[in-house]
């Protein structure tokens, strides 16, 4: 099967989960978490190249050793939390199929998550699990109805262990950007037409334009290509500028 990019533009003001920094590595969970942004003040700031969080300074020490980047402790309260801000803006990852990416309709306030659905049917709260959701049947109305604060907003979640080193256990990317949720029929179905598992290539890209008044601009964006038959050689995955 021939390279497929699916590429979600993430602008800086609105840079998926970077408040969200714990793993959940217990129960079978990933044991680490790229993001595209970091906190800084309280808002996200994007970086240069992945940046990847996890709870076990082991995990840390071996995504650093593999992508550059030094363990730095995080100070979040009563959770240890370890980051690596790589050197890297390609990761060969391996995919486990359809069920590698999912993606359910969140809305959040006050500090609550009150609704969670999967566009037709609630998942949360529990006891109302099952229950039509009302959401709008198409990702046009529904992002209408976020931006008006009448809905809810996606969250794709991407699950993958790294191709470099597949044994260190498996990790996720969250995303809140619309134009990933959009391509994720698409994404599932290629999933589905290739061999398990999937190789593939994780890519931080920058995206640079110039507005209508021209003011030169630029914003990062997360891209998945799969398909591919061969991963990147350790030598060949470019720098991160």
């Amino acid at each position: 099967m021939s390279p497929r990019s699916y590429p979600s533009a993430i602008r800086d003001r609105n840079l998926d989960d970077d408040g969200v920094d714990l793993p959940h590595p217990s129960g079978g969970g990933p044991v680490g978490r790229f993001h595209v942004a970091r906190q800084r003040g309280g808002r996200p700031i994007a970086v240069s190249a992945w940046r990847v969080t996890t709870e076990e300074h082991a995990v840390a020490d071996a995504v650093g050793g593999l992508y550059g980047g030094v363990s730095k402790l995080l100070d979040t309260g009563d959770e240890h939390v370890v980051e690596v801000l790589t050197r890297r803006d390609h990761i060969p990852v391996l995919l486990g199929g359809r069920g590698a990416v999912s993606l359910r309709m969140v809305m959040r306030g006050a500090g609550e998550t009150f609704h969670v659905c999967d566009g037709t049917r609630l998942l949360e709260p529990v006891g109302a699990r099952g229950s039509l959701c009302g959401c709008p049947a198409s990702l046009a109305d529904r992002k209408a109805a976020a931006q008006a604060g009448r809905g809810p907003t996606p969250e794709v979640r991407i699950g993958f262990r790294l191709a470099d080193l597949p044994g260190l256990g498996a990790f996720d990317l969250v995303s809140t950007s619309w134009e990933l949720a959009a391509e994720l029929p698409a994404w599932a179905a290629a999933l589905d037409a290739a061999a398990v598992p999937v190789v593939g290539v994780l890519r931080y890209e920058l995206v640079e334009f110039t507005t209508r008044s021209g003011i030169a601009a630029s914003y990062r964006r997360p891209v998945v290509e799969i398909g591919r038959t061969q991963v990147l050689a350790q030598d060949a995955v470019r720098l991160a500028a």
